[in-house]
């Protein structure tokens, strides 16, 4: 698909406006519009060009991504979820503005279970955190998941087989 058949609604900058307002006025500097920050949070391994957002917002729980979610949905702003910033399809662009909703700072390790091998975590883990955390436990995340044969619950021709995301001894 070449960028020009790509269809988006029309920005609206006034409801930006007014989102980002209400975000600085109960959130103070978690709200960043400086060009930096947007292209940053807009970069891309793509051939798409960096559509940057309106603004950012540094989420440190999920009542703070609560509250921008529900904010941003009242004046039909758009919400882009930003992790570390790989983008390498451009999920991180902002085609139609919005806020860049980014949880890296939303990186505590919330629960380990050994015996089943799992764990619960916030959005902005890294793998490498978690290898740091699971470190003395005889437990790792492996780097990339093997994937399983397909199976009766996945029976759909040309979908790929369910990939596991499970610790390993």
């Amino acid at each position: 698909m070449a960028i020009e058949d790509v269809q988006t609604r029309k920005r609206d900058p006034a409801a930006a406006e007014k989102v980002i307002a209400l975000l600085k006025e109960g959130f103070g500097d978690k709200v960043q519009t400086g060009e930096a920050f947007r292209a940053q949070h807009a970069h891309t391994t793509t051939y798409l060009p960096a559509q940057l957002p309106d603004a950012v917002f540094f989420a440190d729980s999920s009542d703070d991504v609560k509250a921008v979610v529900k904010l941003c949905a009242e004046h039909k702003v758009p919400v882009i979820a930003f992790g570390t910033g790989s983008s390498l399809e451009g999920q991180v662009n902002a085609p139609e503005g919005g806020i860049s909703l980014d949880l890296s700072r939303m990186n505590r390790v919330l629960e380990v279970n050994a015996e089943d091998l799992d764990c619960r975590v916030e959005p902005g883990v890294t793998r490498e955190e978690l290898n740091e955390y699971l470190r003395d436990t005889g437990l790792f995340f492996p780097s990339i998941p093997v994937p399983t044969p397909p199976s009766a619950a996945w029976p759909q021709r040309g979908h790929p087989a369910p990939m596991p995301f499970a610790m390993a001894r």
